[in-house]
């Protein structure tokens, strides 16, 4: 296995939809808990039968669409992620170090198929639990090295009340992690885009990160909006970013219509975006 099978010619263009209790709270905000497995897993389905065509991988979960989506749904050729995170670490980021979902390993990702595996950490460079944090990925890491399949890792930073500081927060994040080998960073945006609109500031930052890593990276979304994500990219590619990984800024509108329009709106606004980013990368 190797990263290569997410990727064309060494850039990503990866759709995103490994989310899960998240996942609940977009849909029924007020009653996460209303939202059934069935629903959860026909908007995946509905999401990969219009776009993954269109991608070079897609990042799954073994909740929700391993193995439901491996049944002819994802189109052949198209490589995933298999995601090893337990759920509930938005609670509380710093009440335990990141740990594989109950009944789930690394091995079971490579067997499944998975083109690599994919770690999010809750990371705070600045932070005491930082420490514990890389001493899980690197545990991690290692066992995804004695079975065979690389390791994408996404370190996310959160709880942070200054933006001002958050290309201090990515840069230092990069600087703990790269060093580790992982095969892809998967990373935020290193600039706050409505604190300093001023791309100049971006396109540095970014190649901030491009000179500190040996592996490629990539940009997630984060959850903002297509128009903000969309120029991110477009900065963040021609500062030596290797594409993306998309998620809700890409596909938020299908997840709240109706299931009755969601193929509609797929095909006639998500679609369309989802070939404007993959402009950019490949």
């Amino acid at each position: 296995m190797s990263v290569s099978d997410l990727s064309h010619n060494g850039q990503f263009a990866v759709l995103a939809i490994d989310h899960r209790d998240s996942l609940r709270s977009v849909l029924a905000p007020d009653d996460p808990a209303s939202v059934t497995s069935d629903a959860i897993v026909d908007l995946k389905r509905d999401l990969v039968s219009g776009l993954a065509s269109g991608a070079t991988g897609v990042m799954l979960e073994p909740e929700y669409s391993i193995p439901q989506l491996l049944d002819g749904t994802l189109p052949p050729g198209v490589g995933f992620t298999a995601a090893l995170e337990a759920q509930g670490y938005m609670a509380d980021p710093e009440a335990a170090p990141v740990g594989l979902l109950e009944g789930w390993s690394v091995q079971a990702a490579a067997d499944c198929g998975a083109a690599a595996a994919k770690l999010l950490v809750l990371y705070r460079p600045d932070r005491p639990h930082a420490a514990a944090q890389e001493q899980a990925a690197a545990k991690i890491l290692a066992e995804c090295r004695r079975v065979g399949i690389p390791m994408l890792v996404e370190p996310l930073f959160y709880g942070l009340d200054d933006p001002s500081v958050r290309p201090q927060i990515v840069l230092e994040t990069v600087d703990r992690f790269a060093p580790m080998g992982f095969d892809v960073l998967k990373l935020p945006f290193p600039v706050d885009p409505v604190h300093d609109p001023e791309q100049s500031r971006w396109a540095a930052a970014c190649w901030e990160i491009t000179k500190r890593c040996d592996m490629p990276w990539t940009l997630l979304s984060g959850g903002g909006t297509f128009e903000s994500y969309h120029a991110q990219l477009e900065v963040a590619v021609a500062s030596g970013c290797a594409g993306f990984t998309v998620g809700r800024a890409l596909w938020g509108e299908a997840a709240l219509a109706r299931p009755a329009d969601r193929p509609t709106v797929i095909a006639d606004l998500i679609a369309p975006r989802f070939a404007a980013l993959r402009e950019l990368v490949i």
